[in-house]
């Protein structure tokens, strides 16, 4: 087996919006970009990435729809919507089983590698890929 970073899809509905935390999570993360709804709805359910990315100007249009369908293409895959300001990022994941409650998560932006490193639990477990490309998690 060999180290991997594990994979974030980004899905960045206007040209640019999610650049700047891409960029910042690129040293920890591989991270894949697509701005097209359905073609990161298929690459989601084919290859599972640790969490998916939403610039918060689609939480504050599309909310709750957005994430059940989001939610049903890949059950159990993190959704994040990130709010980057500044100094400031706030990170912030549907809770409940609606997707209407959000759980916020501030950091200072050149920490949101950090940020989601916390919230996926990458502090006590690592992913590796294994010989076949696809990723699996094991305990470090």
């Amino acid at each position: 087996m060999t180290q991997a970073r594990p994979v974030v899809l980004a899905v960045e509905r206007e040209k640019g919006a999610l650049r700047e935390a891409s960029r910042l999570l690129q040293s920890r993360y591989r991270i894949v970009t697509c701005p097209v709804e359905s073609v990161a709805l298929e690459f989601l359910s084919e290859s599972r990435p640790a969490a998916v990315l939403f610039d918060a100007a689609a939480l504050y249009l599309d909310g709750a729809p957005l994430v059940e369908r989001w939610r049903q293409a890949a059950p159990g895959t993190r959704i994040f919507f990130v709010d980057l300001d500044g100094p400031w990022t706030l990170l912030m994941e549907p809770v409940g089983t609606d997707g209407a409650e959000m759980s916020i998560h501030p950091c200072a932006s050149d920490e949101i590698a950090s940020g989601v490193d916390e919230l996926l639990g990458r502090a006590l477990a690592g992913t590796t890929e294994v010989s076949d490309g696809r990723l699996a998690v094991a305990a470090v």
